[in-house]
């Protein structure tokens, strides 16, 4: 019988601290989960709007991109500059700016200009 009790006992006291840790636990995901979707959607709208960005100047200042950064290579005026920049890169018609251009943005993402080249299918 003693046994029997000191089991009851001990699930009793096992319960009450697992149920407030539990709840604890459960909020504290909650919260995080919740946390990390804002960011996420934070961030998509950051990055879509340095695309819409990027996509804006080339339509604007492509003359003087293509003349700036290529060797009569892949033209500015349609797709993103780091999209046309990886194209002009693989074709190997980028100007000493355009290269250092493309060091860049890929020190910052790596292959950055390479993967919207391919994303962008120029």
């Amino acid at each position: 019988m003693t046994r029997k009790l000191i089991q009851i006992l001990f699930l009793m006291v096992l319960a009450l601290v697992a149920i407030p840790i539990g709840i604890a636990f459960t909020i504290a995901e909650g919260i995080l989960f919740t946390a990390n979707n804002i960011f996420r959607s934070i961030w998509s709208l950051i990055n879509g709007f340095f695309f819409a960005l990027s996509k804006i100047v080339s339509v604007c200042a492509g003359k003087f991109l293509t003349m700036a950064l290529t060797k009569q290579g892949i033209p500015f005026g349609v797709h993103s500059i780091s999209a046309v920049l990886g194209a002009n890169l693989r074709e190997r018609t980028l100007t000493r700016l355009g290269v250092w251009l493309v060091k860049t943005l890929d020190s910052i993402d790596t292959n950055h200009c390479r993967r919207a080249s391919e994303k962008a299918g120029i």
